[in-house]
């Protein structure tokens, strides 16, 4: 019955390091491999963050464009983008033309 005990043991300890390490691989070796390769291949952007990314600074775009004033130039397609999709505006501006615009 111990040998049994240890076997239960050891396979349960075993599933539990190999889930552990699949989430680790996931969420953050696979991504920053990406990010490094991105990079090599001459690719800039923002520095990947754990599981968040770029929430914050997205949400908080988005408040100061609702708080900006509702006089928009509506023939200047740019500003109005910079009103209703502040971050992937923003993003354009600092990295270059995407596959968004």
């Amino acid at each position: 019955m111990d040998a049994l005990t240890n076997t239960l043991a050891l396979s349960c300890a075993l599933v539990v390091t190999l889930c552990a390490w699949k989430m680790v691989n996931m969420v953050w070796l696979r991504p920053k491999k990406l990010e490094k390769i991105l990079k090599n291949q001459g690719f800039n952007g923002n520095k990947y963050k754990l599981l968040f990314g770029d929430m914050k600074e997205m949400s908080m775009m988005f408040q100061q464009s609702k708080s900006k004033s509702k006089n928009i130039n509506i023939d200047d397609g740019d500003e109005v983008l910079s009103h209703v999709v502040p971050f992937p505006h923003h993003s354009k501006q600092t990295y270059g033309k995407s596959y968004c615009f």
